[in-house]
C-alpha cells in the first residue's frame, strides 16, 4: 500500500496519540486547517523534546497567550480579547518591516497538559545571513502541548507548525 507523507504522518500522530494517553487524559487533536492559496505551497515543522523537569516548571513560564517573550524572543505590542480563551489576538513586530497577527483557536490547561493552538496571517520573511529571496508567509498554524510524564518528575513537549509560503526551505528555517 503506498502512503503519501501527508497520510503517513497522519496515522502516526493518530497512533502515537492514542498509545500516549489513557482514558484520564484530557488531549485532542486541536484544528491546524489552513488553506493556502494559488502560489503558495503547504508545509509543516514538528519538534519535541523532553525535559527532566516537572510540568508545572513549564506552565509558570509558558501558559499566557499574550506573553510569548519566551518564545524567540519577539515582543506582544498589542492584544485583543481575554488572555488564553480563544479568539483572542496578539500581534508584534516580526523584524522592522513585518508584524506577526495570530488568533488563539484552542487552549486547555488540566493538572497533566497545557495544549493550545493559534493561527497567523500574512507576511513576508527575510531569513538574516541569506542571500536569496525572501518567504512570503501567507498562513500558518501552531500547536504547543506541554504533557506531564515520568510520574509528574519531566515534561513532554511537542510543537507542530502548518505554514502556507510561497518558498517551503526557507518557511521551515523561519
Amino acid at each position: 500500500m503506498h502512503f503519501s507523507v501527508k497520510k503517513l504522518f497522519f496515522l502516526l500522530t493518530s497512533i502515537s496519540a492514542i498509545n500516549a494517553h489513557d482514558s484520564s487524559s484530557h488531549y485532542h487533536s486541536p484544528s491546524n486547517d489552513i488553506r493556502c492559496p494559488k502560489g503558495s505551497h503547504i508545509s509543516f515543522v514538528h519538534n519535541s523534546f523532553t525535559f527532566d523537569a516537572p510540568l508545572h516548571k513549564f506552565t509558570h513560564v509558558v501558559k499566557s497567550f499574550f506573553d510569548i517573550t519566551w518564545y524567540g524572543g519577539l515582543p506582544t505590542t498589542a492584544m485583543t480579547g481575554t488572555d488564553n480563551v480563544p479568539g483572542a489576538t496578539r500581534f508584534g513586530p516580526v523584524d522592522k518591516h513585518n508584524s506577526f497577527n495570530e488568533t488563539l483557536t484552542m487552549y486547555s490547561l488540566t493538572e497533566d497538559a497545557l495544549t493550545y493552538t493559534y493561527h497567523g496571517i500574512k507576511f513576508t520573511y527575510a531569513l538574516p545571513g541569506f542571500n536569496h529571496s525572501p518567504a512570503h508567509i501567507d498562513a500558518y498554524a501552531e500547536t504547543m502541548r506541554f504533557e506531564s510524564i515520568c510520574a509528574g518528575r519531566a515534561t513532554y513537549i511537542d510543537l507542530l507548525t502548518y505554514i502556507c509560503s510561497n518558498d517551503t526551505a526557507t518557511a521551515y528555517n523561519a
